[in-house]
């Protein structure tokens, strides 16, 4: 009796201790995700989330015994924050609000995001860069930057470096498209709905667009908005779209020889079905005038996610993703913001 209670003891210790070492890795995200957001706040163009990733790379290379040690549960940490910010970030979706006033840019949604894709999923393997890495930017290209590729990532299990490369591949066009596309709009003569239309269906993250859209013009500027949070929702069915289709993309013929019925349940994560949920409150008027703070709180979940995927992001896996995947983020942008031009052309919208 007296070494069974002392064997519970020494349990017991030992996993108090894991805990506490899970509560310092948890710790050490948190303060990286609060210098981003300092960093952010003086450079709002870059924001938190790509702060948070460098900051955490930086530290991961520079004290590589710190960061590497498992103990600490980094690699748990950025997964659960991951999901559950994306869950927070639903509750700031109004789902009929965005159906009303973007229904018209639906179809127009749909040639870009397919060209998209299909460019990334082909390309890709054409360059010979793999599967996972191919999904997460075409994703985040073809919808919102690092909230697809969060979303999309838990899902394909991407690996933490293949996050955070992709998640710079995209934001670095996403720049590039703040600073280019309202001189390109006034060099084609675009009207403010076209400009609009187009920087919303070919800008990603949702602050370049505003940024880009207002700096053509008042108008375009609530246009892009709107075409944007319409894209957005997109994340939901796609998502569900790349689960289903994980047999064929990771060639895993145990999955591929499951029922349909089977394949779906697998699809939907619980973590998506929580997303939808939180929208549908939200655009049931549930979460009320609570929904700017569950936006916020889920804005700075997601930054601790990234700071623990940039905790997990070593030089050598960045030198081995090579300039492939820089091409691969640039054709598949200029696919995207192209198709959604000649659409626009064609249907006498510019």
């Amino acid at each position: 009796m007296a070494v069974q209670g002392l064997t519970m003891q020494t349990q017991s210790k030992i996993a108090t201790q894991a805990w506490l070492r899970r509560g310092l890795g948890l710790l050490l995200c948190i303060c990286i995700a609060a210098l981003a957001e300092v960093g952010g706040s003086f450079a709002p163009l870059i924001g938190a989330p790509l702060f948070a990733i460098a900051i955490g790379v930086l530290l991961a290379n520079a004290a590589p015994s710190i960061a590497r040690q498992k103990s600490l549960g980094i690699s748990e940490t950025s997964k659960l924050c991951l999901k559950g910010g994306i869950i927070l970030l639903g509750a700031s979706l109004n789902l009929g609000d965005i159906a009303r006033t973007g229904l018209g840019s639906l179809p127009l949604l749909a040639v870009t995001m397919t060209s998209g894709l299909l460019c990334a999923l082909w390309l890709g393997k054409s360059l010979g860069i793999d599967w996972r890495m191919r999904c997460l930017i075409g994703i985040g290209t073809t919808i919102c930057g690092g909230s697809a590729i969060a979303a999309l990532a838990p899902v394909i299990r991407a690996k933490a470096e293949e996050i955070a490369y992709s998640i710079t591949v995209v934001f670095f066009f996403n720049m590039v498209a703040v600073f280019t596309f309202p001189a390109l709009g006034h060099l084609l003569r675009l009207s403010d709905n076209g400009f609009g239309i187009w920087a919303g269906t070919a800008i990603n993250d949702t602050s370049a667009v505003v940024a880009a859209g207002f700096a053509f013009s008042q108008a375009a500027g609530t246009i892009a908005t709107i075409v944007k949070l319409t894209r957005t929702t997109m994340i939901i069915p796609l998502v569900l779209g790349f689960g289903l289709a994980m047999p064929l993309l990771a060639k895993d013929e145990n999955a591929a020889s499951q029922s349909l019925a089977r394949r779906v349940y697998a699809a939907v994560p619980a973590f998506i079905i929580l997303f939808v949920l939180a929208a549908a409150a939200n655009t049931a008027g549930l979460i009320g005038s609570h929904a700017m703070e569950v936006q916020m709180l889920g804005r700075v979940v997601m930054v601790v996610a990234l700071a623990a995927v940039g905790l997990q992001g070593h030089w050598r896996a960045f030198v081995g993703a090579g300039s492939r995947p820089l091409v691969l983020g640039l054709v598949t942008w200029f696919v995207v913001a192209a198709s959604s031009l000649a659409v626009q052309s064609w249907t006498h919208v510019l």
